[in-house]
């Protein structure tokens, strides 16, 4: 947590704690104002009622005894006025009881209550209104006035009980406004050293990174960078700033680092650039000296190239004209692909059109087999209209037999069998010319039969022959392909040595060219060379006041400790 979360946790915590300690403090005061209500509300109104009672108790006895002594009715009157009183606080005091005490005293001062009105209403105020005083004055000392006694004793109870109650309830309202207090007092100060101690370590988790932080500032600013600051995992902003302040403490350690490093590599090289300078001096001396001979050998190499112009001119128009070649070459080739692959295409369409002529044999061999079948069954059914017309025959004889039996009778009946047994001969010289005629049927369709199998067969075996000619016609389609492909490839690399050629004959061109001008610049460079040997002397004195800079820049990166 940063600084501002931490502080604002620490003030919650105590204002929890003090929120807590309040609540309690409120709750208990709502305890003792709700027993202070109980008693303002519920014992304090019974009290009085009870004291109401007792004193409607002793106003009942006196109206009694004023109305033995006076006969007053005004008495009587006040004494029964008093009495329903007390019977309507009673009954109310027994309904409103929550205690089973207050119930049981209630009750029991009814009962008394009850008693004594009915000895004085039945008996005592009876025989007083009959003229009977002494038995009534008898009444009042034996039973009126222990009655009434009991009625006292018990009132004192009840009312011993409700001050009992009261003073429960007081007591308790003391107590909790006692516990109230405790712990009031008790929170305060909870919340008090609460207080004093979250500000110590809120302050101490503060003042001891801050503390840290500084020491290891003053080393730093000191040109040690060896100490780091602790972070414990820290994520507040002190946290942050430990962190940043270790990474600028690294960042710088690793920047000196590199500044010594650095600092001895220029020593070395500012070393070895006056070495360097020096060799250079002496090898520009080498390099007048061989510039000399360099200028002779570029006029020999002008002229060697001059020839090499010439004949390699004389290679490449040969190189075109095998490309040239090649290329019609190459368009032969393809002309061969396509007409293999319109080949290959015609064996198809073959392929097909034999397996349609297969599929159409094989249809009419099968049509002719249900021919010969069917010819079976005809042949089936002459036999049976030749059975037919033999029975037909058979029964025109009997007929003619039966009319010649009847006589004149049967002549006609003669005549009609007659008929039919012409017609039964002829169609049984029909049905044989039938047979005859299916037998020859049967023979020529069994012929046909045979021919449509030889013919399957051949047609299968053409099939095949036309199948593996095109399976060959294909293979030598993907030969020709090849071939072409090969063509194709030998063309465009006779093409890229056409464009070789072309190059060197330009490549020639150029050395030819450049030869000429090293020829011609040779003589700058070796002025040129005089003028090296000049800046050769101003870089050794430079590289001299280097190696002094690098010194001074070693002396000064000694000051820290890494």
């Amino acid at each position: 947590m940063n600084l501002a979360t931490k502080m604002i946790t620490y003030f919650l915590l105590v204002v929890v704690v003090a929120a807590v300690g309040f609540s309690y403090t409120i709750w208990k005061v709502n305890d003792v104002e709700k027993l202070v209500d109980s008693v303002n509300t519920t014992d304090l109104p019974r009290l009085l009622q009870t004291n109401k009672i007792n004193n409607n108790a002793f106003e009942e006895v006196g109206y009694i005894r004023g109305y033995y002594i006076t006969k007053n009715p005004q008495l009587l009157s006040d004494y029964k006025k008093v009495a329903n009183e007390n019977t309507n606080i009673e009954d109310e005091l027994i309904k409103n009881s929550v205690t089973a005490e207050g119930k049981r005293l209630g009750s029991e001062v009814k009962a008394l209550d009850d008693k004594y009105s009915e000895i004085a209403e039945k008996k005592v105020v009876a025989l007083i209104q009959a003229g009977k005083d002494d038995e009534a004055r008898q009444i009042m000392l034996s039973e009126l006035t222990p009655t009434a006694k009991l009625l006292n004793d018990k009132l004192a109870e009840y009312q011993n009980l409700r001050n009992k109650q009261i003073t429960d309830s007081l007591n308790r309202a003391v107590d909790h406004a006692k516990q109230t207090r405790t712990v009031a007092l008790f929170v305060a100060v909870f919340a008090t050293i609460l207080g004093m101690i979250i500000g110590f370590f809120a302050a101490r988790s503060i003042s001891r990174p801050v503390n840290k932080l500084a020491v290891v500032a003053r080393k730093v600013a000191a040109g040690d960078l060896t100490e780091q600051v602790e972070m414990n995992n820290s994520q507040d902003e002190i946290g942050q700033l430990a962190a940043a302040f270790n990474t600028m403490v690294l960042n710088l350690k690793t920047l000196i680092k590199q500044v010594t490093i650095n600092a001895e590599q220029v020593a070395a090289s500012s070393e070895e650039l006056n070495a360097n300078s020096e060799q250079s001096a002496q090898a520009t001396n080498q390099i007048a000296s061989s510039i000399t001979e360099v200028a002779a050998g570029a006029n020999a190499q002008m002229e060697a190239a001059d020839d090499a112009s010439a004949v390699v001119e004389q290679m490449s128009a040969g190189i075109q004209q095998i490309a040239a070649n090649a290329n019609q070459l190459a368009d032969h080739s393809a002309q061969a692909a396509d007409k293999a692959k319109n080949g290959d295409k015609e064996v198809e369409q073959a392929v097909k059109q034999m397996s349609q002529i297969e599929n159409t044999v094989n249809t009419s061999a099968q049509v002719v087999a249900k021919l010969g079948e069917r010819s079976k069954e005809i042949g089936q059914i002459v036999d049976t209209i030749s059975g037919i017309a033999g029975q037909t025959n058979l029964l025109a004889l009997n007929a003619a037999i039966e009319a010649a039996r009847a006589g004149e009778q049967g002549k006609g009946f003669a005549v009609v069998a007659e008929e039919v047994r012409k017609l039964a001969e002829q169609s049984q010289e029909a049905a044989q010319k039938i047979a005859e005629l299916i037998g020859e049927i049967q023979g020529e369709t069994d012929k046909a039969v045979v021919a449509m199998n030889e013919g399957t067969q051949e047609v299968q075996t053409g099939t095949e022959v036309v199948n593996d000619a095109g399976i060959a016609f294909k293979e030598i389609m993907n030969v020709v392909g090849q071939v072409s492909d090969q063509v194709k490839e030998i063309s465009a690399a006779i093409q890229q040595m056409a464009t070789g050629s072309q190059q060197i004959v330009d490549s020639v061109k150029k050395i030819n060219d450049l030869s000429k001008k090293s020829a011609g610049e040779s003589q700058g460079v070796s002025a040129a060379t005089e003028e090296q040997l000049a800046s050769m002397e101003e870089i050794a004195t430079s590289s001299q006041a280097l190696a002094q800079l690098a010194q001074d820049l070693q002396t000064s990166v000694t000051k820290f400790h890494v």
